[in-house]
């Protein structure tokens, strides 16, 4: 069955198209990822697990009880 539909499939364009769609995609979100502009996002991302969350809330103003 999957034979047969394979041997009808008339649109290539459409899984190419796909596939340019996703490397473009994948290309940009690692350049973007990857330039110097956002190092100290990932840097300050890469402290959070290791903050106390009861200074962290005094810190902002908030409740500490």
């Amino acid at each position: 069955m999957k034979q047969a539909v394979l041997s009808n499939f008339d649109l290539p364009w459409i899984p190419l198209t796909g596939l340019i769609l996703f490397v473009f995609c994948f290309a940009a979100y690692t350049y973007w990822t990857f330039t110097r502009e956002n190092k100290v996002i990932y840097q300050k991302a890469s402290l959070i697990p290791l903050e106390d969350p009861i200074k962290a809330s005094a810190r902002e103003g908030g409740n500490t009880k």
